[in-house]
Order: C-alpha cells, then structure tokens, then sequence
C-alpha cells in the first residue's frame, strides 16, 4: 500500500503542476476545460455518495462488531464535519474573504472582481480561447510609487490564494491517505484508493489552470508563478503520505475507527466542493458547453465511480 501511494503522489504531484504550467506556455480551449470540469464534478459527486461515504461506513461497522445498531449520529457528524470544514476554509481562508488594502496616500487601480474575488475551482468564464486573462488594463498614473504598490498588492492577493488553496489540497490528501488504508484481501485491489486517485486528477486539473491564470492577473512574475504552483501540486500528494502514515502507527481497532470517520470527514469535503464549488446547476449564460451535455458528462462522470469499485471490488 505504501508504494501504490507514493506512486499515485507522484503521479497527482506532477500532473497537476504539468496541467498548471499550460497557461504559462500554451492556448487552451475554454470548451475543452467545460467539458473537463463537468466530468470532474460528477467524479466527485460519485466517489462521495458511491464510494468513499459507504466505504467509512462499513469500515465503522466492522471496527464495532458489538455494536447492534447502525452509528448514525458518528456517521452524521463526520459528514457534516467534513462539509463544514471546507465551508470554513472556502469562506474564511479563501481570497474571497480577505479584500485587503493598502492606504499609503497612493491611488490604487480598481481590481476587477474575477481578479480579487478568484475560487477554489476554474472560473472558465474569466478565461477566452487562447487561455489569457480577458481582464483588460486599467489606465493608471505611470508613476514608480503607483507600481511597486500594485505588485505588493498583487503579491497579496497570490499569497492568500496559494495559502485557501493549501488547505483545500491538504484536505484532498486526507482523503487520498485514508482511502489507500482502507482493508483490502491480500493481493487484492483497493478499489476505493483508486477511485479517489481517479477523481482527485479530473477535479485538479482545472482547479490547477485556473490557479495560474488567477497568478498571472495579479502580475506576479513567472518565475514565482512556477514557485507558487510547484507548492500546490505538492499539498495533497505530502498531506496524503503524512495522512497514511499518522493513521497507520494507531492500533489496529482503533485505527479502523479512525479510518471510517476520516473517509466519512473526506466524503464530506467531497460533497461541498461538488455541490458548492462546482455546482452542478451552475451554468454561466456564457458558457459552450449545452445544459443536456453538461448534465449528460456530470452524470456519466457520477457513474464511473461506482462502475470501478463493482469491477474491481473492495477485496474485503
């Protein structure tokens, strides 16, 4: 299980920074992401109902053998503890919270909102065919004074984005590094480890693009743009190896209890980045993609999940 691990790290670390550095190279299309995004989202949705939730639960019941009745209040309260966290880290921690600014007597740029107001997901809308900014430049005093503000505050806005989106990566990895302890028969498959891998890749790489383009509106340079990218691709894969590691030295009892409330905690989180997040009612008036094909790759993406863990099987 360890190597699966590291090597699903591995994989996660690089392909989000390879997907994150496409804005500093390459076009993309928005049509393209959409699509990707919508199937990300039903990715989510059914790892979360068909797979992580059910599989905390029955970790649960088999850690309390003696134990006649279902623990619904404990499953309950991990769900919505899993749900409130990343409500709290969305709402207070994230860019969308903190509207910093600095009075120092110089007059400021207005910001434009999709540049101070940046989710923890792609904002598609914000970005055209040829994957740059469609923000258009402020006319603004050429004054020495006028810029070195504006970069501090743009350095500002990049710290306090990287930092919402730290905790939202560390968050990923919990899910990630419990699922990979989840019991399996010897030689046999975690399904639920690779389920959560699978959706984990299609969430992050939009999130990843959009991650960067928002770096890239606050005129912070490209170098520390790749600095900055490089530290969010490797959140989750580090937070999912301290995860595994920190659950694995509890007992085996114990441990089995900790591992059904920690799927339970990530299912939640699961829920409000596929509810909230991404939306799946949401659909902007500019959108490509059709409403029908948008529902069709969310739905199909739902089913995916659970279609993987019945082929492979959870090897209990």
């Amino acid at each position: 299980m360890v190597v699966q691990l590291l090597i699903m790290s591995a994989i996660l670390g690089g392909s989000t920074f390879a997907v994150g550095m496409l804005p500093l190279s390459y076009a993309f299309s928005r049509n393209h992401l959409e699509r990707l995004a919508a199937m990300g989202t039903g990715l989510l949705l059914g790892a979360a109902l068909g797979v992580i939730i059910p599989e905390g639960m029955e970790t649960l019941v088999e850690a309390n053998p003696k134990e006649q009745e279902l623990p619904i209040n404990r499953i309950a309260f991990c769900l919505i503890l899993g749900f409130t966290l990343m409500l709290v880290i969305e709402q207070l921690i994230s860019p969308n919270a903190h509207a910093h600014s600095m009075d120092n007597g110089a007059t400021l740029p207005k910001v434009p909102p999709s540049t101070s107001e940046v989710e923890f997901d792609a904002e598609l809308g914000d970005l055209d065919p040829s994957g740059r900014s469609t923000e258009r430049p402020v006319n603004t005093p050429t004054t020495a004074s006028v810029f070195d503000v504006e970069a501090a505050t743009g350095r500002e806005r990049a710290f306090t984005l990287l930092l919402g989106l730290l905790f939202h990566g560390c968050a990923d990895g919990l899910a990630l590094g419990v699922a990979n302890l989840a019991k399996t028969a010897p030689g046999a498959t975690n399904a639920v480890s690779f389920v959560v891998f699978l959706a984990l890749i299609l969430h992050k790489a939009p999130t990843s693009l959009a991650f960067t383009t928002s770096l890239l509106s606050t005129s912070l340079p490209r170098a520390d743009c790749k600095k900055y990218l490089a530290i969010f691709s490797l959140s989750t894969p580090l937070s999912a190896i301290l995860a595994y590691w920190t659950f694995a030295f509890f007992g085996s009892t114990e441990e089995s209890n900790l591992i059904g409330m920690a799927l339970l905690i990530s299912g939640g989180t699961f829920l409000y980045v596929a509810t909230v997040l991404q939306p799946v009612s949401n659909h902007s008036a500019s959108s490509d993609l059709r409403p029908a094909a948008r529902v069709l790759l969310i739905t199909f993406g739902m089913f995916i999940p659970l279609t993987l863990s019945a082929m492979i099987g959870h090897g209990h």
